[in-house]
């Protein structure tokens, strides 16, 4: 059964983006809440009925597929429809959600047309004789030594992050990923590791707008330690849907486009204008060592259904700098970085943007102590403001703390970007 139907056709209602240039600073914007976790009673439900196993953990694995080959003949046997391979992907994909040593992962998907279908599948498919499946492998590993629940698994995702389609039983029910030892719904014992099957359905409409978006899979959080889900694990892991030979060397051309939301929430399209990477300047901001990687310029141009969002940039055209960090906490105490804020200091006086919390990654929320953490800064423009700009130099910080109240006196450090 579907959460929520992808590639809604409706009106969304959207926070704008906004800019200030000439003297006037930009207002931030906000992040937008997580999805909540529609999908938890669903796996609960259809787990119910599992029996605990006396037996150790083991590890078991889903064969490969190779192209040519259907991934899952159940398809044919339920629907009674002729089934047409459309895309497989290669074996042992790198999309790996790594949950604090809870790792959920697609190890291979194939993509099929459904045709001439048993009137008791039209449900499915919206009252439509055809349609499309999307089967993926799954392994979920826990290698943590207790048992971890996990009530999420995967969406795929069209046109933004609200229009989603989750993971599910149909064509897999006795294939599905599940523990062989807990019998509570959504719990994988410790040091267990299990493979299966999802799936998901898509009408011919569904199919066609996926195909006109740029499609991802992502992994939802979620993993926890108790049934409450109390400190769960917040944050998904975005990945590239690939459907076909042309749109992956598409994909595979872009590899290198900072993963800002612009990029991994299908809002726009990316055209680099200048691009400088190795710059690796360290600063101290109170305990946090702060280096500047690298910058990325880029012409944006909004997605289908996404245009809304940028309305207040007007015609004249977008320019997006994506600004990555690496931050080193030398603290004792976590550091909030969801809070971070910046803002880029246009000739020297002229006046400054703040940066766009908004189309920025959500993830990591902080960097705990002793440890190191990537932070992307975006800031937009109109392209005939930007055009005229000469000298950027961005203030980073301050650091804000859970109370909202700024660290380390409210200092800041500065660098001066390659324009």
């Amino acid at each position: 059964m579907k959460i929520r139907s992808i590639f809604l056709t409706g009106v969304i209602t959207m926070l704008l983006l906004s800019v200030a240039c000439g003297g006037n600073e930009e207002q931030a914007s906000t992040n937008s809440s997580e999805d909540p976790k529609e999908e938890e009673n669903q796996s609960k439900n259809d787990q119910a009925e599992e029996t605990k196993n006396d037996q150790e953990p083991a590890e078991e694995s889903t064969p490969a597929t190779a192209s040519g080959e259907i991934m899952n003949p159940n398809i044919a046997e339920e629907s009674q429809g002729d089934v047409e391979e459309v895309y497989t992907s290669e074996n042992n994909l790198d999309y790996v959600h790594d949950m604090e040593g809870f790792k959920v992962s697609i190890d291979q998907y194939q993509i099929v047309k459904v045709t001439d279908m048993n009137e008791d599948m039209y449900i499915q498919f919206d009252d439509q004789t055809d349609g499309y499946v999307v089967t993926a492998k799954v392994t979920i590993d826990n290698t943590r030594d207790e048992p971890i629940y996990y009530p999420s698994y995967i969406r795929i995702q069209g046109v933004n992050e609200g229009d989603f389609l989750s993971s599910e039983k149909t064509f897999v029910r006795d294939q599905y990923p599940k523990s062989k030892v807990e019998d509570e719904p959504s719990k994988f014992g410790a040091g267990e590791k299990v493979s299966g099957l999802v799936t998901f359905t898509l009408t011919n409409d569904q199919y066609d707008v996926m195909t006109d978006v740029k499609p991802k899979f992502v992994i939802e959080g979620g993993a926890s330690d108790n049934d409450q889900f109390k400190d769960s694990f917040k944050g998904n892991a975005t990945f590239d849907l690939i459907y076909g030979e042309e749109q992956k060397a598409q994909v595979e051309s872009e590899a290198g486009l900072y993963p800002d939301q612009l990029t991994t929430g299908n809002m726009a399209d990316k055209e680099m204008i200048f691009e400088k990477s190795g710059i690796d300047e360290t600063k101290q901001l109170g305990d946090v060592e702060i280096t500047l990687n690298g910058v990325q310029y880029a012409d944006i141009k909004p997605t289908a259904g996404n245009e809304e969002r940028f309305s207040n940039f007007g015609d004249v055209g977008i320019v997006a700098v994506t600004v990555k960090f690496t931050l080193n906490n030398q603290s004792d105490s976590p550091i909030n970085t969801s809070l971070l804020s910046s803002h880029l200091l246009i000739d020297e006086d002229r006046g400054s943007v703040l940066s766009q919390l908004m189309v920025e990654p959500r993830e990591p929320k902080e960097i705990k102590a002793g440890e190191t953490g990537e932070k992307y800064h975006v800031f937009m423009f109109r392209k005939d403001d930007f055009d005229s700009m000469k000298k950027f130099d961005l203030e980073f910080g301050p650091f804000v703390g859970e109370d909202g109240k700024d660290l380390y006196k409210g200092k800041t450090v500065t660098f001066s970007l390659p324009r």
